[in-house]
């Protein structure tokens, strides 16, 4: 009996980590959609390693929400898709394609589940070449 409720219960947080594994990618993905800058923030690690403009840094959230909403500002959204995702442990990424009026971009971005819930501690925008 023991083994049965330890397996539900292992199966209950599985599922758990699942849906808040979708829901925040669901979440991101809505955000870089529309250019919502508070609702990305509010996914943001302590620490984020961005790469823009063929550079890399390491920003405090509260930084890199500068950072990411002057890019919103100059690139306004037309659309964002995600093109791949997956997750491992307790990692979650996705891979998706960002366009704008200016251009397009290459968008991955890596989250780790710390604290209940999945941060961004990388987000990478790599313009692509017509």
């Amino acid at each position: 009996m023991r083994q049965l409720w330890v397996g539900t219960l292992w199966g209950a947080l599985s599922w758990g980590f699942a849906q808040g594994a979708d829901q925040t990618l669901l979440r991101i993905e809505e955000a870089l959609r529309t250019g919502n800058i508070p609702q990305l923030a509010t996914f943001l690690a302590p620490q984020v390693e961005i790469y823009l403009r063929d550079k890399t840094r390491i920003y405090s959230s509260t930084q890199a929400r500068f950072v990411l909403q002057e890019f919103f500002r100059e690139n306004p959204p037309r659309t964002f898709t995600l093109l791949h995702k997956g997750r491992s442990e307790d990692m979650v990424y996705a891979i998706g394609s960002y366009v704008s009026e200016r251009g397009r971009w290459d968008v991955s971005f890596f989250t780790r589940f710390e604290n209940g819930r999945y941060l961004i501690e990388q987000l990478r925008f790599e313009p692509v070449e017509n």
